[in-house]
């Protein structure tokens, strides 16, 4: 009996640090989350930046954020590149620091110094921000979220718990493709100029 309890008692003490604790950077188009999001050329799409805590890292839950900061750079994989045409913090950090954008680079940082009145920043998911993309030509972009500023702790809680080591440990970004797809009327037009294009080629042949 001894032996089997204490074979169960190792077990689940393996099975407990084996969890796999982490604190990291997700994305959503508002109906679906993940890296690989899809849309129909000429549409502008609204994404959402949160940061989310595994167990056993209760950092974001016990306490709150006061402060993150994210630096991304993008450009088109393929076909033409998405282009960010507006980009905001949640209104939870009250006080946004950076929230510029280029045609190749976006930033998003923010600090929550009144902490009453739009609500604590906390919990094992927050919401950071949201930007829009227009997505004018089919293409491919890429996106690649890191640090805001390597020599400064960016993400830090309410019990000056630095996060910058946890969510950016051995430089790691946090990636996501948009591709834009010809609207299914366009394909098939497309389809139809090929079809007469063909019947012409056998005409004149």
């Amino acid at each position: 009996m001894k032996i089997h309890l204490f074979v169960l008692l190792t077990s689940l003490f393996l099975l407990v640090t084996n969890v796999s604790a982490d604190i990291v950077v997700t994305f959503s188009d508002g109906s679906t989350s993940g890296t690989e999001f899809f849309a129909n050329t000429g549409e502008t799409v609204t994404m959402f930046v949160t940061v989310e805590e595994t167990l056993p890292n209760t950092e974001m839950t016990d306490n709150f954020l006061i402060g993150f900061g994210l630096k991304a750079d993008y450009a088109a994989v393929s076909g033409t590149s998405a282009t960010v045409v507006n980009s905001s913090v949640d209104a939870a950090f009250d006080t946004p620091t950076d929230v510029s954008f280029t045609d190749s680079q976006l930033n998003l940082a923010g600090i929550d110094f009144d902490f009453a009145s739009n609500g604590l920043p906390q919990g094992p998911t927050i919401l950071l921000g949201k930007f829009d993309l227009l997505l004018s030509s089919p293409g491919t972009t890429l996106f690649e979220f890191g640090d805001y500023d390597s020599a400064l702790d960016d993400f830090v809680t309410s019990s000056a718990q630095k996060l910058d080591g946890i969510i950016f440990a051995n430089s790691r970004t946090f990636d996501f493709t948009i591709t834009a797809v010809p609207e299914p009327s366009a394909i098939s037009l497309l389809t139809l100029f090929g079809m007469a294009a063909l019947a012409r080629r056998k005409k004149s042949a």
